[in-house]
């Protein structure tokens, strides 16, 4: 199984277990926005981590521009949060948020750079994905708050492309390491969604 079968079975499974339908509540969208966001504020400081643990010249210049196509994409989240009249500051990052990118830098330090590849390719084909169906379910439910999602839902195809153009063409044992930091990747961004769901009423409450 290559790369981009395992892709389709991981978004095959993700949307068939989490609706587009569930961020039509504002307290479930608000919340996504901001773990979105906490996450997000790493993602220019992991790949300038990984950038020295790569020996590839051409995954080097991927990286490279990945760093400045990415720089300050979390106030883009931070925008839509103040546009919808709320605080990220009523949000509180949850420790599978922290464990979702702090991972990675493990995996960079232990496994390769190569590794955040992984991480970097379900991000991407989820906003492409299940990141379209979202912004059109929700569009006209929170008005001009939907910035961060049609922004990667519109771009990240080309990134997304890029992504697997560069993993194809690397050694098979980083390949295999990419695989399965997908998988991890997969795992423990569902698990923040289901935070996300658990922790609704107490976000109304406070």
């Amino acid at each position: 199984m290559n790369i981009e079968q395992d892709l389709e079975i991981i978004l095959r499974d993700f949307k068939k277990n989490h609706l587009a339908s569930m961020f039509r509540d504002k307290t479930v969208y608000a919340d996504l926005l901001a773990q979105t966001y906490y996450f997000v504020c790493h993602s220019t400081a992991l790949l300038g981590y990984a950038l020295p643990h790569l020996k590839n010249a051409p995954l080097r210049h991927h990286f490279e521009k990945h760093i400045s196509e990415e720089e300050k994409h979390e106030l883009l989240a931070l925008k839509d949060i103040e546009r919808m009249g709320l605080d990220i500051k009523h949000f509180s990052e949850y420790t599978s948020t922290q464990a979702f990118y702090q991972s990675q830098y493990y995996r960079i330090q232990f496994e390769g750079g190569t590794s955040l590849l992984g991480y970097i390719l379900f991000l991407e084909a989820v906003a492409v994905s299940w990141g379209k169906e979202v912004y059109e379910e929700i569009k006209d439910i929170h008005k001009g708050s939907t910035l961060f999602i049609k922004v990667h839902a519109d771009e990240d195809p080309d990134h997304l492309d890029n992504a697997l153009g560069a993993i194809k063409a690397l050694p098979v044992d980083q390949q295999e390491a990419i695989r399965k930091n997908l998988y991890y990747s997969y795992e423990m961004y569902q698990q923040i969604l289901q935070n996300i769901v658990t922790n609704k009423a107490q976000l109304r409450a406070a």
